[in-house]
């Protein structure tokens, strides 16, 4: 019997990461088999500048992970995400067709597509999600499932997100370059909260928030359904990128000592300890760099500025939906920066919410826990495309609707919403 073998591809500004699982018989989760996280190669903030150093990295992030897992990888899932990426509202409304009023999963799917017409046309942007908020019928709003109940109209809230149309088909040209099939893509951020959100808080009101290497990315959701979207234009190398003409050393030796050394809390910093640069270079460049220090004080001083930047325009996005200070589950943060010292703290001052590190929590069992807030992506994608597939034979896509039924419809609709 075949095997129910699942691949998901993360190809971020910093890190490519693959990971292979299965859907074993019998067993409610998947299993990790390997993990492949290779240096990114081609990208910058999140937009491929080299389509050959890309496909490269994509190569040995996809083969690391498959000599691990000891099974043929032939197509992932992909995730997508980077400045790019827009978000924005639309509403669609038709009319309930059966005769006694009833809502169908049919009346639904019209909906959702009438939403899609009212989408200003353009060319150089491509659907990646519409994702129903809310539904209204006849007069009565807020109403998250509308199957079976009857009315006359029916009106959809959706979230449409889009990306550029060049980078998705460059992005897609790497993934195929490198030998692979993509069975789908999804939004990085949607996918994460798969993987570290519970029910409750996107019930109660959260924002998901994954600072990656070039950018960082956020989804709010409030009742059960994402509110609002985006991605800054802001990411922990350009925070190294400071750290290196702060202290006029190379890039590799800044990255190096923002990870060993580097706080987001300059007054827990004393005065006068200082970083020896020597420690973090190798050959001659150690010995030649032997006398130079700089400030620990002064290094959290640079990381509290960029991170500043990231929260300030996190509040104007929180204003666009009148959601400032008003998520009760606060802020759940997630990626490779997630880990510097005092970050918690940091956002819990500039927010005003409470925040909390996110975790994988259905893979912690199976990985390294430092290791995990850094895969959040790749494995929300992973458990993302374990429930799609789990829908055996009906073939989902990801944008707009999976072609399906009336049964598998009301099923797709009801993973939606809580």
């Amino acid at each position: 019997m075949a095997r129910n073998i699942i691949v998901a591809l993360d190809v971020g500004t910093s890190t490519v990461q693959t990971v292979v699982a299965e859907r074993r018989k019998g067993e409610d989760g998947l299993q990790i088999l390997g993990i492949g996280n290779i240096p990114s190669a081609g990208l910058r903030r999140g937009v491929i500048v080299d389509l050959e150093d890309a496909t490269s990295a994509i190569k040995q992030s996809v083969e690391e992970a498959r000599r691990a897992a000891a099974v043929p990888v032939r197509s992932v899932w992909l995730a997508v995400g980077g400045s790019h990426v827009s978000v924005s509202s639309s509403r669609g409304v038709v009319a309930v067709s059966r005769a006694d009023g009833e809502i169908s999963p049919e009346d639904v799917r019209r909906a959702i597509a009438a939403a899609e017409t009212f989408i200003p046309k353009n060319p150089n942007r491509e659907i990646l999600h519409m994702i129903p908020r809310d539904f209204r019928v006849d007069h009565e709003a807020g109403i998250k499932d509308p199957v079976g109940m009857h009315g006359v109209r029916l009106e959809a809230d959706v979230l449409v997100i889009e990306c550029s149309s060049s980078f998705l088909k460059n992005l897609l040209k790497c993934v195929e370059g490198a030998g692979l099939q993509v069975e789908d893509y999804i939004f990085s951020p949607l996918a994460t909260a798969e993987a570290v959100l519970d029910k409750r808080q996107k019930e109660l009101g959260v924002m998901l928030l994954d600072i990656g290497g070039g950018t960082a990315s956020f989804m709010v959701f409030e009742e059960g359904a994402p509110v609002h979207a985006g991605v800054v234009p802001i990411g922990g190398n350009l925070i190294t990128n400071d750290v290196a003409i702060g202290f006029r050393t190379r890039v590799d030796v800044a990255e190096r000592v923002k990870i060993s050394c580097g706080s987001c809390l300059p007054h827990e910093a004393p005065k006068r300890d200082t970083i020896h640069l020597a420690e973090f270079l190798e050959g001659e460049g150690a010995s030649s760099a032997r006398e130079e220090t700089c400030s620990r004080r002064e290094l959290a001083e640079i990381i509290e500025a960029r991170l500043r930047d990231i929260f300030e325009l996190l509040q104007k996005e929180l204003k666009k939906i009148d959601r400032v200070e008003l998520l009760p589950a606060g802020v759940v943060i997630v990626g490779g920066s997630s880990l510097l010292p005092g970050l918690v703290e940091m956002a819990k001052r500039e927010l005003k919410l409470p925040v909390e590190l996110g975790r994988p929590h259905e893979f912690l069992e199976q990985l390294n826990e430092d290791m995990a807030p850094s895969l959040a992506s790749v494995l929300g994608t992973l458990k993302w495309a374990g429930q799609r597939s789990f829908v055996a034979g009906y073939g989902w896509v990801g944008r707009t609707s999976p072609r399906l039924g009336s049964k598998a419809w009301a099923k797709w609709l009801k993973s939606l919403l809580p």
